[in-house]
């Protein structure tokens, strides 16, 4: 994949574990969201787009809010 990256934030996550968010913009315009998780050796990285970023955060703000 081509494109730029700019770092937004990174995240000291329980148990050793690390996680990164940028913003991927592509040579065509387009911007998904990058989060990158590490845990060991292991590394998962997934793009989403401004609809999913936006679900998936209000669930997290709900979630924190319960507990």
């Amino acid at each position: 994949m081509t494109g730029k990256m700019t770092p937004i934030e990174d995240y000291e996550l329980p148990y050793m574990r690390k996680l990164s968010i940028q913003n991927h913009e592509f040579e065509s315009g387009m911007h998904l969201l990058r989060l990158t998780f590490r845990e060991g050796n292991r590394i998962t990285a997934i793009d989403i787009d401004r609809d999913s970023a936006a679900a998936i955060s209000q669930s997290l703000i709900d979630w924190a809010a319960k507990q």
